[in-house]
């Protein structure tokens, strides 16, 4: 088993608000963040605020928007997309997969969920 590189898992780690996602089980090699493949199809139906976390997407296909409280960014295959913890924001994306890290390593406590009202 190797301790430095890190395949991607077969079954998906979660699946809720209209994406999905397979956790890279890469803990016992760096502990200070973790790396995910999210996919979605759509548009979340939520908008999402990380508390404790630095979110940085990059994008491995499709295309999609990130919508932030005051304006919104396309992206495509190649693009790198930073989100500072504390930013609220949801996004769309045709077939958009992309590679999620997460710093410090994300956790469900520590994420606020906003419907389109709030």
């Amino acid at each position: 088993m190797s301790t430095h590189v890190f395949f991607e898992p077969h079954e998906w780690s979660f699946q809720k608000l209209g994406h999905r996602g397979k956790l890279f089980e890469s803990s016992s090699a760096v502990t200070s963040s973790n790396h995910l493949i999210i996919e979605i199809h759509g548009r979340l139906p939520a908008w999402l605020c990380q508390l404790e976390c630095d979110f940085v997407y990059y994008v491995l296909e499709g295309h999609g928007t990130f919508h932030f409280e005051d304006r919104q960014e396309n992206c495509k295959q190649g693009n790198l997309v930073t989100i500072p913890r504390g930013t609220k924001f949801t996004y769309e994306g045709d077939a958009l997969k992309m590679l999620l890290t997460s710093t410090p390593p994300w956790g469900p406590a520590q994420e606020r969920v906003f419907d389109d009202e709030d």
